[in-house]
């Protein structure tokens, strides 16, 4: 088995922009399926002391240092590694203090003497080293190429001119920029690329070479984004034109971050109220350009009214917006059409390849479709359970069965059909022993036992009309607060009708009028017309700054 070592010399360790490159690189690897061991060290959080140049390592204890610390440990794992990856941020054109320290501390694995190789003068190794691959890792914040010269060099030293490849990124400081993460995935695609390259290829290709040297985007509109965002992060001062000028030249920097590709045939004007600066602004979005101003603009095509902490909050991915909204944390006035796009516009991938898709349809199917599906057995049985025990209980519970076997190895199972397939079974089983019972009683049991299936649905992390209209919307709607609650409103009004129905099935039979059951069906019009009006209506209800009762 092949092992990779990873020394990663950030002070900022799994939080550092480094890592975010390690990270796609180390699951380029994963993702080759190749049996390899990574192990990965983050030298902030361990104990290794400086270099005393005592040479005990050579003299006294050949191979051994005379400090009791975490390098014992870590000289091991780098003698029996078989690819290091030295990732480090570039400071003062070369590798951090941290990483510094651990390469002094390699001296163990020399021998004093001086020898000649290829020309240069070095000193002989104690361990065999000579089989060993070598990666560099680092970003800088600076958009020229031409900063890593030094740092390069370098590490062609230390690893005896045997370093392999090279992943060096400029304009490093947009790798921590949330609302970029879906502008800057072609580069980080490229270092999953690249790792896939080396482990199948033992080197990267040219194509992937010439990719990861080219700057996140556009010199200058780097320039003004990185200049922006320092004034941005500073803490508020205590004038108001203080906290005007921060507020301004964040939507400056969100304008400078929005995703050409999804602003196409867009023309919107966003306004901002930000309370506690009682200040507004507006961006304007048109021909796929995104400006921010001054001012109060009444045209607006949708205006956002919170304080400038909660937007930027969202705008950074901090906080989720549809949750800040449920929670009365910002009003919106006019269309919701902008925060339905918001995602696209300026927010980020979160790690997810498939943001901005809807979920895979099963068999070409949506989920309306498969609801549909999932109430045939649910029709037959009341249809039928009176008069024929085969078409009423055995052929739903053969359909029921169908569907799970047809949708096994789709992942897509929902709730509803489960339990409908539960459900029928013991319909089954009740009606070996008592079928007259399930004559007489069988229509009623169905509405209650379908009512309850819809209203235990709720308490599950999606509700039934959530698993089956969440293919008509982008994937990011499943953690939708505002989405999954207009669904577990809507759900639990099915769930009424359903318990309604049975009630008016009982009392009509209990009057005697049981042919006039048929009528209950006036209520599923009613419900189908609430199901249609009620998804509109609500995200608008709530964006109002306006509360439900029931908890999301």
């Amino acid at each position: 088995m092949k092992s990779v070592l990873v020394l990663n010399g950030s002070p900022r360790g799994k939080k550092g922009n480094t890592q975010k490159l390690v990270d796609r690189f180390l699951q380029g690897i994963r993702d080759t399926n190749e049996n390899i061991n990574i192990d990965q060290i983050y030298l902030k959080d361990e104990h290794i002391k400086n270099c005393i140049g005592c040479f005990t390592c050579w003299e006294k204890t050949p191979g051994k240092c005379i400090h009791e610390d975490s390098m014992g440990r870590l000289l091991k794992k780098y003698i029996d590694g078989d690819i290091i990856i030295w990732a480090t941020p570039l400071y003062h054109y070369n590798m951090t203090s941290i990483l510094k320290v651990f390469v002094e501390r390699t001296l163990p694995v020399n021998k004093p003497d001086i020898i000649k190789k290829d020309n240069i003068y070095t000193h002989p190794q104690r361990y065999e080293l000579g089989n060993k691959k070598h990666i560099l890792i680092s970003n800088c914040g600076f958009p020229q190429y031409e900063n890593f010269s030094v740092l390069i060099d370098e590490f062609k030293r230390i690893t005896g001119n045997r370093l392999s490849e090279t992943i060096l990124c400029v304009e490093g400081e947009l790798l921590r920029v949330t609302p970029l993460e879906s502008k800057i995935k072609w580069y980080l695609d490229s270092v999953h690329k690249s790792a896939i390259e080396f482990i199948r290829d033992g080197e990267f290709s040219k194509e992937t070479r010439r990719t990861l040297k080219e700057p996140l985007m556009a010199i200058d509109k780097f320039v003004e984004m990185a200049n922006l965002s320092w004034h941005v992060n500073e803490d508020y001062g205590k004038d108001s034109e203080d906290k005007e000028s921060k507020a301004y030249k964040f939507l400056k920097l969100m304008a400078l971050s929005m995703n050409e590709k999804e602003a196409k045939d867009l023309d919107h004007i966003i306004g901002f109220h930000f309370t506690d600066l009682d200040e507004e602004y507006y961006l304007t979005i048109k021909d796929e350009k995104c400006i921010a101003h001054r001012g109060n603009v009444t045209d607006f095509t949708t205006k956002i009214i919170t304080t400038f902490k909660v937007w930027k909050e969202i705008s950074e991915g901090h906080l989720d917006g549809p949750k800040a909204m449920m929670e009365g944390l910002y009003k919106i006035e006019g269309s919701l059409q902008f925060l339905m796009k918001f995602n696209k516009l300026f927010s980020s991938n979160r790690g997810k390849e498939e943001k901005g898709k809807s979920p895979k349809k099963v068999f070409g199917l949506n989920g309306e479709k498969w609801l549909a599906i999932g109430f045939i057995p649910w029709n037959l049985s009341w249809i039928f359970i009176k008069r024929n025990m085969f078409l009423g209980v055995w052929l739903p519970f053969l359909i029921s069965l169908g569907v799970l076997i047809v949708k096994r190895n789709s992942k897509h199972i929902t709730y509803f059909e489960k339990l409908s397939f539960f459900y029928f079974c013991q319909l089954i089983f009740i009606s070996k022993l008592n079928s007259q019972f399930i004559n007489e009683k069988g229509i009623i049991l169905n509405y209650m036992a379908i009512g309850i299936i819809w209203l235990t649905s709720t308490i599950t992390s999606v509700s039934l009309t959530g698993e089956y209209s969440k293919y008509r919307y982008d994937v990011s709607m499943e953690n939708n607060k505002i989405f999954e609650k207009t669904n577990k409103i809507m759900t639990l009004f099915w769930a009424f009708i359903f318990f309604i129905q049975g009630i008016i099935v009982i009392t009509l039979k209990g009057y005697g009028l049981i042919k006039y059951y048929p009528c209950v069906y006036v209520l599923l019009l009613v419900a189908g017309a609430f199901t249609k009006w009620f998804p509109n209506w609500y995200p608008q209800y709530v964006a109002r700054g306006k509360k439900l009762f029931i908890k999301p």
